[in-house]
């Protein structure tokens, strides 16, 4: 995507710098009179679809708080109450409709609707002014991507919503709210049916993934809807077309230098090089900010630090323990950590030294270049274990969960091979090797709820309500009485 997002940029300075351009009324409308309008449609809808993407990149705060602050593996850090009373409310699972959090997340998730909805309708007047092309294919199969994704994170949280798939009026109705079953079951079949207008990883590096994200997608809808033999098909293409690898040692994956690399499946991109003049995302990409350590070196806020009770649940040795904590007192870069409230941090989202002296940045930048990694091939090799043990393929489970924990001994004699051949021992093991694996990052909580053991594992979680947050009670309000709220709220 770094390349795309720099062809849009200069694309957009040299239009701006023609006097025909800018002397053709109206002024910063693409029409016949001021440009080709091929070329001009292509490019707004391009443009159109990376900010349906950077969407993805803007949601640190409700992510945060609803899916970390809300588990066993996350201390909420810093000092009691701060982010405010809202993002307070997460930890001790408090919250209500009002909370602003609920706003935020569900208004960016269909943001990036309203924009795949507005580029699929330019893409409709392209193809019948002039016909389809390989690139229209890939911009509809991209506009499908999000508005899956966004659709995935909106029924993951919220459940039943309103689905709208075109560009509505601004005096229509609230579009009708659909289940969580019946909404997956459209963008499955849309985005089931354009993966071959994507490029893999290996074919486009610098685009995104988006062709393995597509795939990634439709396994996890899969394997929320317990569809496992489905999931265990897309998990397999995945696995099978060798666009990934495990290759990637963990303790290295979240370097600025392995974005987009074997171990990426979905990342946004951010870029900040302030003597180049460059700011793709920043500081909308806060992820590094709000993990960062909070005391010395400044490099955030500390929130979503490891719990006592996720550290307490490593393996004897496990070399991932120390690429996921930061102590206090640990020195990292000949810098030695100095908490100024809680003790531990995030140290996936710790930007090294080196890559703060680079590009003219500072500490004060607070990590505003790091790609957000959404999914990681791990966690694809592990949805394939999980899915194979629920369909009774042992072997197979096992074979997967082996590929993870050999990369995380690092040549290490630990983390000894499972070798179970009970299958409720085996489906806790997995259980354990995702918590594991893919601690701090955004996988815990609604794993927890898909397992059926959040009221087990997250304090005051209510069956029959925690499943699901709360629609915002803005929706609620503006939809007179259609959009119905989720039970107990």
């Amino acid at each position: 995507m770094k390349r795309i997002t720099y062809i849009i940029a200069i694309l957009f300075a040299c239009t701006s710098c023609s006097d025909t351009f800018l002397d053709n009324a109206p002024k910063g409308k693409y029409h016949e009179g001021n440009y080709d309008m091929g070329t001009a449609q292509e490019l707004l809808v391009l443009a159109t679809l990376m900010d349906g993407y950077n969407v993805f990149a803007q949601q640190t705060w409700p992510i945060t708080a609803m899916q970390c602050h809300t588990t066993d593996n996350s201390h909420p850090g810093g000092p009691s109450g701060d982010g405010g009373v809202d993002f307070s409310q997460f930890p001790t699972m408090s919250f209500t409709p009002a909370n602003s959090m609920f706003n935020t997340y569900y208004s960016l998730q269909f943001t990036a609707i309203t924009k795949a909805n507005e580029a699929l309708q330019m893409l409709k007047d392209i193809e019948e002014a002039n016909g389809e092309t390989a690139a229209t294919r890939q911009y509809r199969a991209e506009a499908y991507f999000i508005r899956a994704a966004a659709y995935f994170r909106l029924t993951q949280a919220f459940g039943a919503v309103p689905y709208v798939d075109r560009v509505m009026g601004k005096d229509e109705a609230m579009a009708d709210q659909l289940s969580a079953t019946v909404i997956r079951n459209k963008y499955l079949s849309e985005l089931i049916g354009v993966i071959n207008d994507l490029p893999t990883r290996k074919e486009a590096v610098n685009s995104g993934n988006i062709g393995r994200a597509a795939r990634a997608i439709i396994a996890k809808t899969y394997l929320y809807e317990k569809d496992y033999d489905n999931c265990l098909t897309y998990t397999g293409q995945i696995i099978s077309s060798e666009d990934n690898d495990l290759s990637t040692p963990y303790a290295e994956i979240f370097w600025e230098e392995n974005e987009f690399g074997p171990e990426s499946v979905w990342e946004i991109n951010a870029d900040y090089k302030p003597d180049q003049n460059i700011s793709i995302i920043g500081e909308n990409n806060q992820w590094c900010l709000m993990n960062g350590v909070r005391g010395f070196p400044n490099l955030g806020w500390g929130h979503n630090a490891p719990s006592e009770n996720l550290m307490n649940d490593y393996e004897s040795n496990d070399p991932r323990f120390g690429a996921t904590i930061l102590e206090h007192g640990e020195k990292v870069d000949g810098e030695e950590v100095v908490a100024s409230n809680y003790k531990y941090f995030n140290r996936k989202a710790y930007c090294r030294k080196s890559e703060r002296s680079l590009y003219g940045r500072a500490d004060w930048c607070y990590g505003y270049w790091s790609n957000l990694r959404i999914i990681r091939y791990a966690d694809i090799v592990l949805m394939h274990a999980e899915a194979a043990c629920e369909t009774n393929d042992l072997d197979e489970a096992k074979r997967k969960l082996e590929m993870v924990r050999a990369r995380a001994r690092n040549g290490q004699s630990v983390l000894p091979e499972i070798k179970t051949t009970d299958k409720d021992e085996l489906r806790e093991k997995i259980r354990h090797e995702r918590r594991i694996e893919l601690a701090l990052e955004f996988e815990r909580y609604f794993d927890l709820v898909r397992w059926g053991i959040a009221e087990d594992k997250v304090v005051n979680f209510v069956v029959g309500k925690h499943e699901v947050f709360p629609l915002p009670q803005t929706e609620i309000d503006k939809s007179n009485g259609k959009l119905q709220q989720n039970p107990k709220y």
